[in-house]
């Protein structure tokens, strides 16, 4: 488990973050959910020591090995995409392996034929599966999402959403994604921490009550919850 313990931060004397507890525990998704400019992804950098709090304490994080997911995938333009897997893949792990485990990804992302492409031949849509099979490949303890959505349309959205729950799935590592989409939010976490306008406090911690295999559109909680959350905490 990592902990958040009365985390502050200020920047020029304008308080961001003002006095945050959070939990995020083993084999779970958690959702940081506000609006933007909040401090949601200063909130996400303390977490992962990119950045120091002004006043608080992160705990638990020690010898965590750390995954990013960015709002951009953040590839390396002069490789091709298996060599930008092959890339965080450890030395210790020989050629043949390393070839295998990366084709492997890549056709569970769906961009098996697109191997030796860069990534400026690659749609955003499917620079955004590159960098998810990227994070996803290395066994990371922790995986921290900073809004990876953001960016595609609404089909793409729901097609990303679907591909990171099935490659989670297989290894349930812990995930932290920041978010102000109410949506993705309830398609994903299994609890959820809403966040106030800055300074950033919490407003409301909510388990979700649809298991992960019926997080869906379909199921007639969704709406329910996606309303009461929208009324009750985000417009408030």
């Amino acid at each position: 488990m990592v902990k958040l313990i009365d985390i502050h931060k200020q920047y020029q004397n304008v308080n961001v973050l003002d006095g945050i507890d959070m939990e995020f525990e083993e084999g779970m998704i958690t959702a940081i959910l506000g609006p933007s400019g909040c401090g949601k992804t200063t909130l996400l950098s303390i977490t992962a020591g990119l950045i120091e709090p002004t006043r608080g304490e992160v705990i638990g994080m020690e010898l965590k090995k750390s995954g990013f997911i960015f709002q951009e995938p953040r590839l390396l333009p002069w490789k091709t995409a298996i060599q930008n897997l092959e890339f965080v893949l450890p030395d210790s792990i020989d050629k043949a392996d390393k070839k295998r485990i990366c084709s492997d990804i890549l056709d569970q992302v769906g961009l098996s034929g697109f191997e030796k492409h860069y990534p400026s031949q690659l749609s955003g849509g499917m620079s955004q599966r590159l960098a998810m099979a990227r994070a996803f490949i290395v066994d990371s303890d922790i995986l921290f999402m900073d809004e990876p959505f953001q960016f595609l349309d609404l089909k793409r959205r729901e097609q990303m959403i679907e591909l990171l729950k099935s490659l989670w799935v297989k290894r349930k590592p812990m995930v932290v994604i920041v978010t102000h989409d109410v949506h993705e939010a309830l398609l994903l976490s299994d609890k959820i921490y809403i966040l106030s306008d800055k300074p950033a406090k919490i407003i409301k911690e909510i388990r979700n009550p649809m298991p992960f295999g019926s997080r869906t559109v379909k199921n007639t909680e969704f709406y329910k919850l996606e309303q009461e959350i929208i009324n009750n905490y985000l417009l408030r």
